[in-house]
C-alpha cells in the first residue's frame, strides 16, 4: 500500500497540507481489468439467467460501460455479465410514487419515462447514461444530494443476485416498509464485489416547476464555507452548493414552484451579496450540465474522488494546487462544501507526473482523516500508485462481508486491493 508522500515540497518553500457491481467502461487504455484472455460475455434477460450466469468462475457486472475504472484493476474476469437486456420499467404506481425496475435501466431513459407522468427521481450524477443499477453499486451521486441524498435514500425495495446464486429480496413498494436487511445500503458503493442489482424499487417525486441558479464570482475558501453554512442554517433551502477552483465560483440551485424558488433565489441574493448573477431555467440547466461534463475524463485524464468532514479545507485547496504546479499538471477542482466531498479532474502532464500529484495530494487528504480513490486514470498510472490509500478503521468489517457473500472472491476480486 502506498503510504504518505516523502517527496520534497514544491518550490518557493510552500509545503501542501496541514493539519466510497462497478457499471463498467471506460476506454480500453484506460479501463482497470488486467486479465490473460478475453472473458466470455453473457447478456441474461430474466432472473433466473441472471442468476445463472453468475454462478461459475470470476464475475465482472457491466452495465453501459461508465465506470469500471473505479477503484482498482479487477483481476483476470472470466465472465462479463451485460444487464443490457434487463431494462425496463416493471411497474410504476404514479399515485403511490414509486417505480419498480430492473437493474439495466438507464437513469436517463428512467427519468423520461418518469416525466411523462409529471415524476422524476430527485438524483442527478454527471454520468446520467449509466444504469440504476450501476448507480447504486459504485454510490454516486450530485450535487443535488444537499437536499435529497444518495440513491440509497430513494431505494425502497431490492432484488439481488449474490455470488452462490440465492436470490435475496428486501423492502417492497410501501415507502414506509422497513420489513427486512436492507439490501441496496449494503450493496451501495460495493463496486460489483458483493452480488447484481437485479431490480429496484425507488421512491419519486412530483416534477419541479422550475430550477434557478444563484451565482458568485470571487469566492475563496474561507468565504465559500461561510456563505455555505449560512445558506444551509437559512430558509431558502438550496437545493445544491457546488464550489469550482480554480473560477473561485459557488453556485447555489433551487427547485421548486415558480413563484417559489424565483423567491428563494431572491433571498439568497440578499443573503450572499457580492459579484452575484441570477440564471433562469434554461440557463441554469445548461451550467449544470457543463459542471457535470467538467468531471467526467477524457482519455488520458485522471480523476481522484476525496472524502473529508463537511466543509471545505484550505489547505486542501492550496496544497492541490501546490503539488499540481509542481508536477505541470493542471487540476480542476469541484468541491460540494456541505458534505465534504472533492471531486479533481487532472489533465497533461505524463503518468508519472499524475501518479506523483495523487500520491501527495492522498498524503493532505489523508493527515486531515480523509480518503481518496482513483476513480480514473491515465495508462501507466496504476504501475506507480494504489488506487486506495490508506485503509480505513471498517476495512476488517468490510472483509468479513466479503467473506461471508462471496468467500471464494469471484465477483470483481481486486476492486478493493490492498484493502482486500
Amino acid at each position: 500500500m502506498v503510504g504518505p508522500s516523502s517527496s520534497a515540497p514544491p518550490p518557493g518553500g510552500a509545503t501542501p497540507g496541514s493539519g466510497s457491481a462497478a457499471d463498467g467502461g471506460g476506454t480500453t487504455a484506460e479501463a482497470p481489468i488486467v486479465s490473460h484472455a478475453a472473458p466470455r460475455s453473457i447478456t441474461p434477460t430474466t432472473l433466473k439467467d441472471l442468476r445463472d450466469a453468475v454462478t461459475a468462475g470470476t464475475v465482472l457486472i457491466r452495465g453501459t460501460g461508465t465506470a469500471t475504472t473505479w477503484g482498482a484493476p479487477v483481476r483476470d474476469p472470466r465472465t462479463t455479465v451485460s444487464l443490457a437486456g434487463m431494462d425496463r420499467v416493471l411497474d410504476h404506481r404514479p399515485a403511490d410514487m414509486t417505480v419498480h425496475v430492473q437493474g439495466g435501466i438507464r437513469l436517463d431513459a428512467l427519468q423520461a419515462q418518469l416525466a411523462l407522468r409529471g415524476q422524476w427521481l430527485p438524483y442527478d450524477p454527471a454520468r446520467s447514461e449509466a444504469t440504476i443499477g450501476g448507480l447504486l453499486a459504485t454510490g454516486d451521486a450530485g450535487p443535488r444530494r444537499l437536499a435529497y441524498g444518495s440513491l440509497r435514500e430513494l431505494v425502497i425495495g431490492a432484488t439481488m443476485v449474490f455470488p452462490d446464486g440465492a436470490i435475496a429480496k428486501s423492502g417492497g413498494h410501501v415507502i414506509k416498509n422497513v420489513a427486512g436487511y436492507d439490501l441496496a445500503k449494503l450493496c451501495h458503493g460495493s463496486l460489483g464485489t458483493l452480488g447484481v442489482v437485479a431490480e429496484l424499487v425507488l421512491r419519486v417525486h412530483p416534477l419541479p416547476q422550475t430550477s434557478r441558479t444563484v451565482m458568485v464570482s470571487g469566492v475563496d475558501t474561507a468565504a465559500a464555507q461561510r456563505l455555505t453554512w449560512a445558506l444551509t442554517r437559512s430558509a431558502t433551502e438550496p437545493t445544491a452548493i457546488e464550489w469550482c477552483e480554480p473560477e473561485q465560483v459557488l453556485a447555489v440551485r433551487f427547485d421548486g414552484t415558480s413563484d417559489g424558488a424565483a423567491a428563494r433565489a431572491a433571498a439568497a441574493r440578499a443573503l450572499l451579496r457580492g459579484s452575484l448573477a441570477e440564471l433562469d431555467a434554461d440557463e441554469s440547466a445548461s451550467f449544470w450540465h457543463s459542471h457535470a461534463v467538467r468531471i467526467v475524463a477524457e482519455p488520458g485524464d485522471t480523476v481522484l474522488r476525496a472524502a473529508t468532514r463537511p466543509g471545505i479545507d484550505p489547505s486542501l485547496v492550496r496544497s492541490l494546487a501546490a503539488w499540481a504546479e509542481h508536477a505541470g499538471v493542471k487540476a480542476l477542482l469541484t468541491c460540494s462544501p456541505a458534505v465534504g466531498g472533492y471531486t479533481v479532474r487532472v489533465t497533461g502532464g505524463d503518468a508519472k507526473a499524475h501518479a506523483e500529484l495523487v500520491k501527495n495530494w492522498r498524503a493532505s487528504v489523508e493527515a486531515v482523516g480523509g480518503f481518496v480513490m482513483l476513480r480514473r486514470r491515465r495508462p501507466g498510472v496504476d504501475a506507480m500508485v494504489e488506487s486506495w490509500g490508506r485503509a480505513p478503521g471498517g476495512v476488517d468489517v468490510m472483509r468479513r462481508v466479503k467473506g461471508n457473500f462471496d468467500p471464494e472472491n469471484r465477483f470483481a476480486p481486486g476492486r478493493f486491493a490492498p484493502w482486500f
